[in-house]
């Protein structure tokens, strides 16, 4: 699926006039690669042509590596198409019908006149080895491109019923529970399972906690699944965006981008473009400047003469610009904050963020809940040594 590969490959078409009765080489460093023109593709793809015969046979072949987000335009094939799948993720997708996931040794037939297009991953590049035959020196019919909302939109409604239908991978891990700890996927099956359940806290706010724990844990392998159930439960992606950015400065830079690498797969996976993610620099939530310049005076009374350089930066970057950003409300800012802070032990910290929860509108019995579903994903130590914390807050607040 190429321009015309007499033009692409000129060096190939002179190999071809070899007489018939015997063998031509065609050498790996006399190929040259091209770029895809504009007029017929969408985002950088290279075209690396291999063979283009003339009679008796008319078959033409290339490798056509397409970078993220890249895609050709609308097209058909006289004969048909193979695609073979070497490298990356991409999608297929024939007119009026839903786009499919293809990946590395997936062959895809595209069957003669049928109008398609292919191309990678919102996230992932894609290369695949394409094979066509031409009718009257011709291969290809070009035809209009694939605009952004259709790529977006396909890949995003197939993912979407891929997951209803459970063809995307399972998020139950229970066969590699069973064939190692039995007794864990009892528990996994029970209380786990029950926890999710308790009335105290929604299933929202759940993934918003069990995701803020996994990242501050940096629990890499956990995490694909609750982002997962996280989306399904109604977080939006673009506060998943959030909390990873939010959760930089609160557990770190490298857990962070340890999260960014597992949400990339994830929003890939699920057609999330980056229409749906926060901007850079939104419009700042107001600032009350009391309650902020009190703040800052306590800090800076207690620490301006140990560490001026990260008192300074608690003002200007955390609470004058990060915990004003409009991507997460107060309330779930606070909420992933608190759910960071006892999934990595840091207790000193818990009770000024608790209280801003609170004061955010998080409620004493939602924060209780946290602890308790905390004590699963961050350890019983952990949630058992914010109890003490969180017991005075309570106290002191019901005075």
């Amino acid at each position: 699926m190429f321009v015309s590969l007499s033009l692409l490959v000129c060096a190939v078409a002179q190999a071809d006039e070899t007489p018939v009765s015997t063998i031509s080489i065609t050498r790996n460093s006399s190929q040259v690669s091209r770029k895809g023109p504009e007029q017929f593709f969408a985002g950088s793809v290279r075209i690396d042509p291999l063979f283009e015969r003339n009679d008796p046979s008319h078959i033409s072949a290339a490798y056509v590596t397409f970078e993220p987000g890249s895609r050709s335009a609308w097209h058909t094939h006289p004969l048909g198409q193979a695609l073979i799948v070497t490298a990356g993720k991409g999608w297929v997708q024939r007119w009026g019908d839903k786009a499919q996931e293809i990946g590395p040794g997936d062959v895809v037939w595209i069957p003669p006149g049928q109008k398609h297009w292919h191309g990678a991953s919102p996230t992932t590049g894609m290369t695949h080895l394409a094979i066509q035959e031409a009718v009257d020196g011709k291969n290809v019919e070009w035809m209009e491109k694939v605009s952004d909302e259709q790529y977006v939109g396909a890949v995003r409604e197939t993912t979407m019923v891929e997951r209803k239908s459970g063809q995307l991978p399972a998020t139950s891990i229970g066969d590699d529970v069973r064939t190692v700890a039995p007794a864990l996927e009892k528990y996994l099956q029970g209380p786990v399972a029950e926890v999710w359940k308790r009335p105290a806290l929604s299933a929202r706010d759940r993934s918003l906690v069990t995701v803020a724990a996994l990242i501050a844990r940096n629990q890499a392998v956990e995490l694909p699944r609750y982002m997962n159930l996280a989306l399904d439960n109604g977080v939006k992606p673009s506060e998943i965006s959030e909390i990873i950015t939010h959760l930089a400065f609160y557990s770190g830079l490298p857990n962070a981008m340890s999260a960014v690498a597992t949400a990339k797969d994830v929003f890939g996976r699920r057609g999330i473009g980056p229409d749906q993610l926060p901007p850079a620099s939104p419009p700042l939530l107001p600032l009350d400047e009391a309650a902020e310049a009190q703040r800052a005076a306590s800090v800076q009374e207690q620490f301006g003469a140990v560490a001026p350089g990260i008192v300074q930066y608690t003002t200007d970057v955390l609470f004058r610009e990060l915990w004003l950003r409009p991507g997460l409300a107060p309330r779930d800012r606070s909420l992933v904050t608190v759910s960071a802070l006892i999934a990595s032990g840091q207790v000193a910290q818990v009770a000024y963020h608790l209280n801003r929860a609170m004061d955010n509108g998080l409620t004493r019995a939602e924060a209780a809940e946290v602890i308790t579903h905390l004590a699963f994903y961050a350890g019983w130590p952990s949630a058992f040594s914010a109890l003490p914390v969180a017991k005075d807050v309570f106290e002191k607040r019901a005075q």
